[in-house]
C-alpha cells in the first residue's frame, strides 16, 4: 500500500531555520551530525525533536527527481503576501490601489529617449513565457513558477543606452531598488513579469522583475522606475547567505501515522540558486550515516524536485533528515527534517 503525506506546498519564514505551513521543519546539519534530537522552536515538530527515535542506518528506499513541478499559482501570490520581507524585493505598490490603466513605467537615466510605457502596452509587446525560481537569499523560500513578461532589454534597447552604461535599478514608486550590472540583467535574460501561470498580478503590483540565477532580494515588485546610469564601480550582485546555501526541503506535512509495510512517500525540493545539485541525501539515523542519491543529471535553471519511497519493516516513531550537495562540495547548511509514526 503506497501512503503519501498531505502536501502543502509553501509556508512563510518565522525564524532561522524554521518553516512554518505544513513543511518539513529545517535545522542545522551540524546538529544533525551530532544527534540532532533536541532543538529550540515554537512548533510541534520541534517539540518532538526530543523524542528518542528509532533509528535506521543506511536508509533504502526509492528515489527519483523531475526538474519540471511548478509551484501553483495561488501558492506564490499567497508567499508574495505572507513572506514579501523575505522572498521578495519590497513591495512599492502593494497598499495602493493602482488601477490598470494608471500603471505606468518610467524608462530614463542614461539614455538617448526617456519615455513612460503604461501596462496596456507591455502587455501588447511580444510576451515571454518562462519557468523560473524566485528564491530569498535570507530564508529557505523557494518558489518555481511559469512567469510571463516582457524582455528587459526589449524596453533598454527603446531608450538606447551608450557604450559607457554599466548599470541598471529597477525602482518602486518610493524609490527603492537595488542596483546592478546593466550586461547581467540582460545576459540572464531578466523579464518583467505581469502574469504567474494563468494568473495577473493585483491592481496593486501589477508588474515585478524576475532574473533567473538570482535572489529575490533583486525582484523589485510594481516596478515603477527603471534608471540607466554609469557607475564608477559596477555594483556586485549577491547570492544567497551562507546558511541558505543548497536549499532543501521536505513538502510533506507531519503527524501521519502509517502501517508497518506501507510504502511512505516523501517528496520536496533541492536547489542553490544556480549551482548544480549533484546529490540529495537521507538519514534516519540522525546524521550518523547518509544515503545518497545522483542527482549529477540536472541543470542548474530549475530546482531538483525530488521524490523518496521508503517502507518501514518495524513499528516505532521514526525522523526522516534530508540535506543536498552541490557541484562545489557545500553541503546543505539547513537539513530538513519531518518526524512520522509507523504502528503495527
Amino acid at each position: 500500500m503506497k501512503r503519501s503525506f498531505g502536501l502543502k506546498v509553501l509556508g512563510c519564514t518565522v525564524g532561522a531555520g524554521m518553516v512554518i505551513g505544513g513543511i518539513g521543519a529545517t535545522m542545522p546539519v551540524a546538529a544533525l551530525a551530532q544527534g540532532g534530537d533536541k532543538a529550540e522552536g515554537p512548533i510541534d515538530v520541534w517539540q518532538r525533536a526530543a523524542v528518542d527515535y528509532d533509528k535506521v542506518a543506511n536508509v533504502q528506499g526509492g528515489f527519483t527527481f523531475t526538474q519540471d513541478t511548478l509551484t501553483p499559482a495561488d501558492e506564490v501570490f499567497n508567499l508574495f503576501g505572507t513572506a514579501a520581507t523575505t522572498i521578495c524585493a519590497k513591495p512599492g505598490y502593494a497598499f495602493d490601489q493602482v488601477t490598470h490603466e494608471d500603471y505606468y513605467i518610467n524608462v530614463g537615466g542614461n539614455v538617448e529617449q526617456v519615455y513612460s510605457i503604461g501596462l496596456d502596452e507591455i502587455e501588447r509587446m511580444e510576451a515571454e513565457r518562462k519557468e523560473m525560481r524566485c528564491t530569498c537569499g535570507m530564508s529557505p523560500s523557494v518558489a518555481m513558477a511559469s512567469v510571463t513578461g516582457v524582455k528587459v532589454s526589449d524596453l533598454v534597447e527603446m531608450a538606447g543606452v551608450g557604450p559607457e552604461v554599466n548599470t541598471i535599478t529597477f525602482k518602486d514608486k518610493e524609490g527603492y531598488g537595488l542596483p546592478m550590472p546593466l550586461s547581467y540583467v540582460m545576459d540572464k535574460e531578466a523579464l518583467l513579469v505581469y502574469q504567474i501561470g494563468d494568473k495577473a498580478f493585483s491592481d496593486g503590483e501589477r508588474v515585478q522583475v524576475w532574473i533567473p540565477d538570482t535572489v529575490a532580494k533583486y525582484f523589485t515588485r510594481a516596478v515603477a522606475d527603471i534608471e540607466l546610469s554609469v557607475s564608477e564601480e559596477v555594483p556586485e550582485v549577491e547570492g544567497p547567505d551562507e546558511e541558505y546555501r543548497a536549499k532543501v526541503n521536505i513538502l510533506n506535512t507531519v503527524g501521519d501515522t502509517f502501517k508497518v509495510g506501507d510504502l511512505i512517500a516523501f517528496e520536496g525540493y533541492a536547489d542553490d540558486c544556480g549551482t548544480q545539485v549533484t546529490a540529495v541525501e537521507f538519514s534516519m539515523d540522525g546524521g550518523e550515516t547518509w544515503t545518497s542519491f545522483d542527482t549529477s543529471s540536472s541543470n542548474t535553471e530549475d530546482w531538483v524536485y525530488w521524490h523518496f519511497d521508503y517502507v518501514p519493516e518495524a513499528a516505532g516513531t521514526y525522523k526522516l533528515d534530508v540535506r543536498a550537495v552541490t557541484e562545489d562540495g557545500t553541503v546543505s547548511p539547513l537539513a530538513s527534517s519531518t518526524v512520522f509514526e509507523v504502528e503495527e
